[in-house]
C-alpha cells in the first residue's frame, strides 16, 4: 500500500502463485487467507496509485480527465450489460465474468475511474474558472488604472497599463482596451497640439512684451542722450585739449569717460542717429593717438625705473665690495693665537707662513677671535 506498483504488482503475482500451491497440495498447506489479502492489498496499492496519477495528470489536462471518464463510463456499461444479458456479445460477458471472479478489483476500478475522471474533470474546470477570474480581475484593475492614468494626462503609464491588460484581457475587454488605446493616442495628440499652440501664444506674447519693453527703452534711451549729450560733448573736447598738449593722460581719462557714457547706449537706435553717431567718430580719431601718447610714457617710465633698478644694483655693488675688503683688512690685522692660549707679539694672520710663529708655545692653533 505504500510504494503502489512498486511492490503491489509482485505482491499480485506471488500472492496468485502461493494460491495455486495451495489449491494443488490438497490440504498440505495453509495460508491461503493471508495470499488473498496480500493479492488484494497489491491490487488495492496498484489501483490507489495508479487512479492518483490518472486524478493528477487529469487535474491538469481536461482532456485526459474526459477521457479517463469515457473509460470508467464505457467499462460500467460493459460490466452492467454483460451481467444483465445472457446472450451478450462475448467481450461483455468476458466483462461480467471478471466482476464476478474478482469483484474487489473490477468494481473498485471501476468506481474509481468515474471518480477520478470527474474529479479531475471538476478540479481542472475550478482551476480554469479560478484562472480566468484572476485574469478578468487583472484586466479590470489594468484598465481602471489606465484610465485614472488617462484622466491624469500619463499617457505613457497609460499605455504601460494597457499593455499589462492586453496579456490578460479577452473578448470585449480587448476592443474596450483597443479602444482606450485609440482615445489615448487621441488625447496625446490633442494635449501636445495644445501645449504648441500655447507655446506659441507664450512666445508671441513674450516678442509682444519685448517690443514694448525696446520700445519704452529706446525712448529713455533717447531721453537720456539728450540729458548727458552735452557733458560727453565737453569731455570729448577736453580729451582733444589734452592729447593736443601732448597730456596723454588726462586726455586717456577724458576719453575713458567719454567711451563709458556712450555704452549705455550701445544697441540701441540712439546709437545709430548722427549725433551719436558723429561723437563715435571723433572718439575713434582720437583714440589711436592718445593710445600711442600713453604707451609711450608707459615705455619711458619704464625705462627709467630700469635705470633706476641698475644704479641701485650698482650702489649694492660697490657697498658689498667695500664690505668685503674691510673684512679683509681686518683678517689681516689679527694676530695668530698660539696654542697655550698666548698671542704672538710678531705674526699676523694674514702672512702666508706661520714658521717661527709660537716656537716656545706649543705652536700655532689659529687667529684670535
Amino acid at each position: 500500500m505504500v510504494l503502489g506498483p512498486l511492490l503491489g504488482v509482485p505482491a499480485i503475482m506471488l500472492g496468485r502463485l502461493v494460491l495455486r500451491e495451495i489449491v494443488s497440495a490438497e490440504g498440505r498447506y495453509t495460508g491461503e487467507a493471508r495470499a488473498r489479502l496480500g493479492v488484494a492489498l497489491g491490487w488495492a496499492g496498484t489501483q490507489v496509485y495508479t487512479l492518483l496519477l490518472l486524478y493528477a495528470i487529469g487535474a491538469t489536462s481536461e482532456p485526459v480527465a474526459l477521457v479517463v471518464l469515457g473509460t470508467g463510463i464505457i467499462a460500467g456499461l460493459t460490466v452492467a450489460i454483460g451481467a444483465l444479458t445472457a446472450a451478450a456479445p462475448r467481450p461483455f460477458a468476458a466483462a461480467a465474468l471478471a466482476s464476478r471472479r474478482a469483484p474487489w478489483v473490477v468494481y473498485p476500478a471501476v468506481a474509481g475511474l468515474l471518480s477520478v475522471g470527474l474529479a479531475g474533470f471538476i478540479t481542472k474546470r475550478s482551476a480554469d474558472e479560478r484562472v480566468r477570474r484572476e485574469a478578468l480581475a487583472a484586466c479590470e484593475q489594468a484598465r481602471r488604472s489606465a484610465n485614472e492614468a488617462l484622466e491624469a494626462a500619463g499617457f505613457d503609464r497609460a499605455r504601460s497599463y494597457l499593455h499589462e491588460a492586453r496579456s490578460t484581457c479577452v473578448g470585449v475587454a480587448l476592443l474596450d482596451v483597443a479602444r482606450t488605446e485609440a482615445e489615448v493616442d487621441g488625447r496625446e495628440r490633442e494635449a501636445i497640439q495644445r501645449r504648441d499652440e500655447e507655446e506659441a501664444a507664450r512666445k508671441a506674447q513674450q516678442r509682444a512684451e519685448e517690443e514694448r519693453e525696446r520700445g519704452a527703452r529706446e525712448l529713455r534711451a533717447a531721453a537720456r542722450f539728450k540729458d548727458v549729450a552735452p557733458a560727453i560733448a565737453r569731455d570729448l573736447q577736453v580729451a582733444s585739449t589734452k592729447a593736443t598738449l601732448r597730456r596723454w593722460e588726462d586726455a586717456q581719462a577724458a576719453l575713458s569717460r567719454v567711451e563709458l557714457a556712450l555704452d549705455e547706449f550701445r544697441g540701441t537706435d540712439v546709437q545709430q542717429a548722427e549725433p551719436c553717431t558723429a561723437l563715435l567718430a571723433r572718439v575713434a580719431r582720437l583714440r589711436p593717438d592718445v593710445d600711442a601718447g600713453v604707451e609711450e610714457i608707459r615705455q619711458r617710465r619704464e625705462a627709467e625705473e630700469r635705470r633706476r633698478r641698475e644704479l641701485q644694483e650698482a650702489a649694492e655693488e660697490r657697498r658689498r665690495l667695500m664690505k668685503e675688503a674691510a673684512e679683509e683688512r681686518r683678517q689681516a690685522s689679527l694676530r695668530v693665537q698660539c696654542c697655550d692660549g698666548t698671542l704672538s707679539p710678531s705674526c699676523l694672520c694674514a702672512r702666508s707662513s706661520y714658521r717661527g710663529c709660537c716656537s716656545y708655545h706649543g705652536g700655532v692653533c689659529g687667529c684670535e677671535e
